[in-house]
């Protein structure tokens, strides 16, 4: 019993530790998101515009690449590719989205070299934040 208050105290901390750390990558992955992501793609609408031609990213984790059924935009790569999205497989694809298809427009604007910005961008997309949804009618 003499380690009681010590444990009271202690337990708090130990339990938001890794839900802050979480917190801070999700609002670091939504920085990042914004500088380079949300020019094409929001979660709840497919981009098609002038200014942008981009699938939405809702539901993403666990779909197929190429996967969405009213995105007529992707290249013949996404289309033909059987890699299902998950924490792995996008971590991969944003060091080298011309893995996939090289003829790809994310070829050359997904690459994120920096693997702490690629953790903390993976983490905001489970989010599914709805504010990110600017451009959509």
């Amino acid at each position: 019993m003499k380690n009681r208050p010590f444990t009271i105290f202690l337990l708090p901390l130990l339990l938001l530790g890794p839900s802050q750390t979480f917190a801070d990558a999700v609002s670091k992955g939504r920085d990042h998101f914004l500088k380079q992501c949300i020019g094409c793609h929001a979660f709840s609408c497919n981009r098609d515009s002038n200014e942008a031609y981009a699938p939405r990213l809702g539901g993403l984790f666990g779909r197929k690449v190429g996967g969405l059924d009213d995105f007529s935009g992707y290249s013949e790569g996404f289309k033909n590719s059987q890699i299902i999205w998950t924490d792995e497989t996008l971590d991969e694809f944003f060091k080298d989205p011309g893995e996939i298809d090289p003829e790809s427009i994310m070829a050359d604007k997904g690459k994120i070299e920096d693997a702490e910005h690629r953790r903390e961008i993976i983490a905001f997309l489970k989010t599914e934040d709805p504010t990110m949804n600017l451009f959509c009618p």
